[in-house]
C-alpha cells in the first residue's frame, strides 16, 4: 500500500490526516468492510439496530452498508474528518445521545486509542447495547513494532512526550494526537465492564479472512502458526499487531 507523504506539503502537515484524504485510505475503507462482512456477516444479518462507534470519515460505514445492505447509524466526535453524513451523528462515544438497550449490534473500530478513559467507552457500549446484543472490537497493540496512524517504528512503545517529539523529528505532525494504545492484558482489564462478556475472536478472525485476496500473504505464516499447540498459540497471539473482541451484553 502507498502511504502519502506529508513532507511535500511542509513540515506542519499531519500524516495522518493526508492518509484520511488519500485515494489508499478509501481503498482501505472497501478492504475493511469486506473483512468485517467475513468475520461478523451473520451477527450483521441478524441486527436490527446496527451502530458504528467512532465512525470517523463515515466511509467505512457507507461502504459496509453497501455490501450488508443494512443501514446503520454513525457516531463520530470530531466533525470535521467526516466525509459521509447520511445517518451520522456527532457525538462523544462515551455519552452518547440514544436511550439504554438500543442497538443489537455495535461496531467498535480502533477507538479506544482515541479516548481518553477507555473504559468509559466500554460502559457506554454495555449502556446502549439491548439485552443479548454484541459489540465488535478490533483494537491495536501498544507493542505493534509498527504503529498504524504515522507508520513510524516503535511509535506508540514511547511515553507522550517522546512520541510527540518523534512525529515532529520525522516531518510526520506537529504531534501524536493524544493517541494511547495499551498492552493485551491492560486492554483486557477496560473490556471487563460492568455486563459485558468478553469473548477474543482474534483466531477466528485470522482464518476467516485466509481464503481472501488480502489474506493470501499470510497463509504461509498462519499455516506454521496452526502447527503450535493451541493454547501456546493463543499466548503467541497475545502479541499480534491488533485483536479482535466480540463483547456480549448479558441479560
Amino acid at each position: 500500500m502507498t502511504i502519502p507523504s506529508p513532507e511535500a506539503n511542509g513540515p506542519d502537515c499531519d500524516f495522518y490526516e493526508a492518509f484520511l484524504s488519500s485515494p489508499e485510505y478509501r481503498a482501505s475503507r472497501v478492504r475493511k468492510a469486506a473483512v468485517l462482512a467475513t468475520v461478523i456477516g451473520d451477527e450483521i444479518r441478524g441486527a436490527r439496530v446496527i451502530g458504528d462507534l467512532g465512525s470517523g470519515t463515515g466511509l467505512l460505514k457507507r461502504e459496509l452498508e453497501r455490501v450488508s445492505g443494512r443501514p446503520i447509524v454513525g457516531f463520530e466526535v470530531d466533525p470535521a474528518v467526516v466525509i459521509e453524513r447520511e445517518r451520522t451523528c456527532v457525538a462523544d462515544g462515551t455519552r452518547l445521545p440514544v436511550a439504554d438497550a438500543s442497538f443489537d449490534l455495535l461496531i467498535v473500530n480502533h477507538v479506544y486509542e482515541h479516548v481518553p478513559e477507555p473504559r468509559s467507552l466500554f460502559e457506554e457500549v454495555s449502556r446502549v447495547l439491548k439485552p443479548g446484543g454484541l459489540a465488535y472490537v478490533t483494537a491495536g497493540n501498544r507493542w505493534a513494532i509498527f504503529e498504524p496512524h504515522y507508520r513510524l517504528p516503535f511509535l506508540s512503545w514511547l511515553p507522550t512526550g517522546l512520541a510527540d517529539r518523534y512525529v515532529r523529528w520525522a516531518r510526520r505532525g506537529r504531534s501524536y494526537r493524544g493517541i494511547r494504545f495499551l498492552g493485551y492484558r491492560p486492554l483486557r482489564r477496560t473490556l471487563n465492564v460492568a455486563g459485558l462478556h468478553v469473548t477474543d475472536i482474534t483466531e477466528r478472525a485470522i482464518r476467516s479472512v485466509l481464503g481472501r485476496a488480502g489474506g493470501s500473504r499470510w497463509r504461509p505464516f498462519w499455516r506454521i502458526l496452526s502447527l503450535v499447540p493451541r493454547t501456546a498459540r493463543t499466548r503467541m497471539l497475545h502479541w499480534a499487531p491488533q485483536w479482535f473482541f466480540l463483547l456480549t451484553r448479558r441479560d
